[in-house]
């Protein structure tokens, strides 16, 4: 989310266990029962109940179920909301009715100019959803970090169902509503904040119900369970086209949001309650202007850049920034391998679930043994890295020079097969940004790591917002070109990690790293 920033009038230092933004003390339930009006909705953290919390495992298991189900979603949408809307440009290009029954024969809605037209309609939808994102994550934050974290993750999710179900609505009833209206679907992740905030909440929850000890499987397991979301929906996605056509995937997407929002609520609030006078403080804050709201805003921000005073670490962020596209580059690969390789979209889901197969592989064994193998005794000299600092910056060299080749194969796979090899390389080298930012958290003490994850989650939208646009107009140059310039977009994502990877080998590791246990003042690490 935007910022990380711990800040109270009795300048409270921050630790690592604290949640991303504000986090307080204990507050007391009121005697009174409480009446809303539209000036005590920003007071109406004193009224929250919270209730007790319970075990960090119970609440980490019930965070990985809702991750698995939320990352799902997703992985439901993306293949079929493509079809349908090349479904309407196909028919609107040829000028067909709408009662001609059925949807288009899928072999007649690849020409160029349809394809572009799809690839530029999602493309400015993602960089919609991004720069919404961007701007609505940081408020959304700090009301989780003052009213709790279940009632703005229930506000997130209901903002997101409402972007799905704009969209839908716009697709379904094209003939009246203009297609391009579905952009507007971007406006209501301005309610709850989008995915960015939902992240950061589960992220939040995590740390909260855990302690060092405990922290680092707990979001090994989080990542795993996302990543059998993202594995499993696009398969499922397609096996459901091929018999039901494209609406049914949509409304189980839709469903399952719900469903999370349901499991959502068995999972206890595990922000700490605030003293009675920092709620008096509070509401003396809140009793301020726009323009000193705005003002505190902006120079949390600022403080939060005061971290970055490393090169290595200032390296390290733009390697977030270039390397983005690699992600935004999954919703755009179902478009291109049914134009490409001629298949039926519903087809692609198999493709994809197949890379998040090589990313499990990776993530779950060989990166792993990779990481013991090299810090053995037994290893040969060559081969053996002095600790586990350099080992991390070594891992991530790899993984993006791997990232690079994968890419390569992309762009220049004349068959469906070839491609799908090029993707398990690219499986192989996913490592590189849990290893990237693993690097960065060498470079500050554990109380300021909120702030620089915040930063990188900043830069990792920004990189969002031109990821799309640029891999669908490389897309339509492509096409133009024709032959295999169709490889264009992977081709210059591929000089674009390349060119991103040679950063790495100006990074650094720090000669001394504190030690966790030790809390000081100063949030930076020289070289």
């Amino acid at each position: 989310m935007g910022g990380g920033v711990q800040h109270r009038r009795d300048s409270v230092e921050a630790t690592e266990s604290s949640p991303l933004l504000l986090t307080h003390e204990r507050t007391r339930r009121p005697a009174h029962r409480p009446t809303l009006s539209l000036t005590s909705i920003a007071n109406v953290h004193v009224h929250v109940h919270v209730p007790k919390v319970h075990s960090g495992r119970t609440v980490v298991n019930l965070l990985c179920l809702i991750a698995f189900v939320v990352s799902s979603s997703s992985g439901f949408t993306s293949i079929p909301v493509i079809r349908i809307l090349e479904d309407i440009i196909c028919r609107q290009h040829y000028g067909l009715r709408e009662d001609t029954g059925g949807p288009v024969d899928e072999k007649l809605c690849k020409g160029d100019a349809i394809q572009a037209k799809v690839a530029f309609i999602m493309a400015i939808q993602s960089s919609l959803d991004a720069a919404v994102g961007f701007l609505a994550a940081f408020p959304w934050g700090l009301l989780a970090d003052r009213i709790g974290r279940k009632p703005v993750f229930s506000i997130s999710l209901c903002g997101i169902l409402l972007s799905i179900l704009w969209q839908m609505a716009v697709l379904y009833f094209h003939t009246t509503i203009p297609i391009q209206l579905v952009w507007l679907g971007s406006a209501g992740l301005l309610i709850g904040g989008g995915t960015a905030v939902l992240l950061g909440i589960i992220l939040s929850m995590v740390t909260d119900s855990t302690n060092e000890e405990e922290r680092a499987i707990a979001f090994l397991r989080l990542h795993v369970a996302s990543l059998c979301g993202d594995l499993l929906s696009p398969a499922l996605s397609s096996f459901m086209m091929q018999r039901l056509g494209p609406w049914p995937p949509v409304w189980v997407a839709v469903s399952i949001l719900m469903t999370s929002a349901i499991a959502f609520l068995f999972v206890p609030e595990t922000l700490k309650h605030q003293t009675h006078r920092e709620d008096i403080e509070h509401m003396e804050t809140d009793a301020q202007n726009l323009k000193s709201r705005i003002s505190h805003v902006v120079n949390r921000f600022k403080d939060s850049l005061s971290i970055l005073r490393s090169p290595s670490i200032i390296l390290l962020l733009l390697t977030s920034l270039g390397a983005r596209p690699v992600t935004a580059t999954m919703q755009f690969m179902a478009q291109f391998i049914s134009k490409r390789y001629s298949i039926e979209l519903a087809e692609t889901g198999y493709v994809q679930s197949i890379y998040g197969i090589a990313q499990g592989v990776q993530a779950l064994i060989i990166l792993p043994w990779i990481a013991r193998f090299v810090m053995k005794d037994t290893t040969p000299v060559k081969f053996r890295a002095t600790n586990e600092h350099h080992r991390d910056l070594s891992l991530t060299r790899w993984s993006y020079g791997i990232l690079v080749v994968g890419i390569a194969a992309l762009a220049l796979a004349p068959t469906l097969a070839g491609f799908i090899f090029g993707l398990v390389i690219m499986g192989l080298g996913s490592g590189f940004n849990s290893l990237t930012r693993s690097l960065m958290s060498l470079y500050v003490d554990p109380e300021h790591r909120s702030r620089l994850f915040s930063l990188v989650g900043m830069m990792e939208v920004i990189g969002s917002v031109y990821a799309q646009p640029m891999l669908a107009g490389l897309f339509t140059l492509g096409m133009r070109l024709g032959g295999g310039w169709i490889g264009l977009p992977y081709f210059v994502l591929s000089m674009l990690v390349a060119a991103t990877a040679s950063l790495l080998f100006f990074v650094r590791v720090p000669k001394e790293v504190r030690d966790p246990s030790i809390t000081q003042e100063d949030g930076h690490h020289q070289e």
